[in-house]
């Protein structure tokens, strides 16, 4: 018969049950009572597209941030993506990002370090008719440059997929840039993983419509084009919103690791951001759709979690022991 240090305990075994919970909108994530670590997928909002409105030029605005903040943990931020550059003009504020912009004339956008790829490079005209934009950096990599044989636009960077919620979904795809040219349409395609088309501008009448970036993936808006300022209305794409993932065997942007799991205390609330895409250049009537950014997506794992109950007071010694070598034991 065993022996006994004062008397035996009932206890039960059981399994908190794996939780993962997506979120499309800012929230509130409240952790289950036994969990100690999560894993998370934070993707901020895309950059929006470059281009012209009507003769004024526009560059794209950059994504907002997507985070994950409470006690006792150091807030985690994925950062916005760079809006795309446009031919006329060379302004940088916007184009730096989590995923860089495309350039219209030769300023490229820088990605973030650990979260995503610089945009591509652009050209205008050494004679009328042949202007061509980067598309936007994507989380898996850069923005396309132009193609001046045949002339053509950047397309944007691809994304990185992810199976955090079970199948394989990529996102953070980079956007298109857009073209103005005498001749064939000739732009660049958004990044696998919800990057929008660039649009473009055939000899002065309408070629081929710029798009959004897809909401929750981060994917940044295409390039926007259109022929009220002949020759220097082109624009880059966005950049794809920041990436960064801790779930194992994956990677997180700019050809990094996973980061490491993400301490927290069980029954606690924290607060889930989730950014916006940035504005892109305005709908004007027949010559493009608006070319904002995707919206961010932020989406957390907490793993199944095995436990006993009612350990308190004295244990069987023989039960100790079988519980300390199956690591179910905690004092």
């Amino acid at each position: 018969m065993p022996r006994l240090i004062g008397a035996v305990q009932a206890t039960s075994q059981g399994t908190q049950a794996e939780q993962i919970t997506t979120f499309n909108s800012t929230g509130t994530l409240t952790t289950q009572p036994r969990t100690t670590e999560i894993q998370y997928l934070i993707i901020a909002g895309g950059g929006g597209g470059g281009g012209t409105n009507a003769g004024s030029m526009t560059v794209g605005s950059r994504g907002s941030d997507s985070s994950i903040a409470g006690v006792p943990i150091t807030t985690i931020t994925s950062t916005g993506g760079g809006g795309g550059d446009t031919g006329a003009v060379n302004p940088t504020a916007n184009q730096p990002g989590g995923s860089g912009g495309g350039a219209g004339r030769n300023i490229i956008g820088a990605g973030t370090a650990n979260q995503g790829y610089p945009g591509g490079d652009g050209a205008r005209a050494a004679t009328a008719g042949t202007d061509v934009a980067g598309g936007g950096g994507g989380a898996g990599s850069a923005g396309g440059n132009y193609v001046p044989s045949p002339i053509s636009s950047g397309s944007g960077g691809a994304g990185v997929a992810s199976s955090i919620t079970g199948s394989p979904v990529i996102r953070g795809g980079g956007g298109g840039g857009a073209s103005y040219y005498f001749g064939p349409v000739a732009t660049g395609t958004g990044g696998p993983g919800g990057g929008g088309n660039g649009g473009s501008t055939q000899g002065g009448a309408p070629g081929t419509t710029a798009s959004a970036g897809t909401a929750n993936t981060g994917g940044g808006g295409g390039g926007f084009c259109e022929d009220s300022n002949p020759f220097n209305d082109f624009g880059g794409g966005g950049g794809a919103g920041g990436y960064r993932s801790s779930v194992p065997g994956e990677s997180s942007g700019g050809g990094a690791s996973a980061e490491s799991p993400l301490a927290v205390v069980g029954n606690t609330p924290y607060t889930i951001t989730v950014g916006g895409g940035g504005a892109g250049t305005p709908v004007i009537p027949g010559y493009g759709h608006a070319t904002t950014g995707g919206s961010g997506i932020v989406i957390t794992k907490e793993p199944s979690v095995d436990f006993v109950d009612g350990t308190s007071s004295c244990w069987d010694l023989r039960l100790v022991y079988r519980l300390i070598k199956a690591g179910d034991w905690t004092n």
